[in-house]
């Protein structure tokens, strides 16, 4: 299963919620297989796959997103080591996945390291009920037709919110990250696609394969949205399912705003909260960009007049040219560079 949607649109949450249940294992760290590693493992001799996924991959399990919870699989000791089980297991099963999956599967790898942290955490003996497993990653929507093509048995997960949260959110964790403001025009460019395939997706005849699930409602019915989410994957709607926790450790707020970070409970604000933290300036060229996909999804934004939305739409999407243009640039200089 995979479980994407804009950054900051509860993607962690909705995995989190999923995290636990006897049927599922659902890896505590972001995949990123195509948004992310795809591009490193395309500096690198195919001999060199393993050890950087595998290096890669031990340190998310004991440093996640840097913050609690750390070491996911538990504390090592003198007998023996939770970490070391997972890189044994990875080791037996990558051979295994690359002779069945590489030919026609490019996201082959991260079926590899799934397949080992499902052995690490809970085993494949008789007794075991694992049905599925489960990836989340952000902004994977762009690749969601490739997804559909190479695991066509997989379950889609599009998550999406209220623009005016995601983009507070987000902006709030540029903030605390320090990182530069010039960022924000790649959010919005992954928004508007986020948006625009989830807007089209709605108009389709509902699907057994892609569930699109709203953040908002998720938070309103809880238990609704547990039923909605086990129904679309085939399992029973268990009460683990309304507790966020990462292999059964509680995670913290889903909140950029919440300063108390209460490990393993739902912050239930509204969008409105999150939204005043945006300037009249930053509403409006949400709107300008993303009220017609929004509105299709339940999100009602009150675009500017015509004229004034062209010419901020023009504006946005040369920031979106230049954006592209330095990533493009950044990358290519560092395709030089030694490994």
């Amino acid at each position: 299963m995979f479980v994407f949607g804009a950054h900051r649109s509860g993607t962690t949450l909705v995995r989190d919620l999923l995290d636990h249940h006897p049927a599922l294992s659902v890896l505590p760290a972001e995949g990123t297989m195509l948004t992310n590693f795809a591009w490193h493992l395309k500096r690198l001799e195919p001999d060199r796959w393993l050890p950087f996924l595998g290096c890669e991959w031990l340190r998310r399990l004991a440093n996640p997103i840097n913050q609690q919870p750390y070491w996911l699989l538990g504390r090592s000791s003198t007998e023996d080591s939770p970490y070391v089980e997972f890189g044994r297991a990875l080791l037996a099963w990558w051979p295994l996945v690359r002779s069945r999956l590489a030919p026609r599967t490019t996201s082959w790898p991260l079926v590899a390291i799934a397949l080992a942290y499902a052995h690490a955490t809970t085993g494949f003996g008789a007794e075991s009920l694992l049905h599925r497993w489960v990836e989340k990653t952000p902004t994977n929507e762009r690749h969601l037709a490739r997804l559909m093509a190479e695991f066509p048995e997989a379950k889609m997960l599009h998550v999406v919110r209220h623009p005016f949260a995601v983009y507070a959110s987000s902006c709030q964790a540029l903030r605390n990250a320090g990182l530069p403001s010039r960022e924000e025009a790649r959010i919005l460019r992954q928004m508007r696609l986020s948006y625009r395939e989830a807007a089209r997706r709605s108009d389709q005849p509902a699907s057994d394969s892609y569930l699109l699930v709203r953040y908002e409602d998720l938070l309103e019915d809880t238990a609704g949205g547990v039923r909605q989410l086990a129904s679309f994957l085939g399992i029973q709607p268990l009460p683990v399912m309304t507790e966020p926790t990462a292999n059964g450790i509680p995670t913290p707020s889903n909140s950029s705003f919440d300063s108390n970070k209460a490990a393993g409970k739902l912050d239930r604000r509204p969008a409105d909260v999150a939204s005043h933290a945006l300037s009249a300036r930053d509403r409006e060229r949400l709107s300008a960009i993303l009220a017609d996909d929004a509105g299709k999804l339940g999100y009602p934004l009150a675009p500017p007049p015509a004229l004034r939305r062209q010419l901020l739409q023009i504006r946005t999407r040369s920031g979106w040219l230049i954006d592209r243009f330095r990533a493009r640039w950044v990358r290519l200089r560092s395709a030089y560079q030694r490994p």
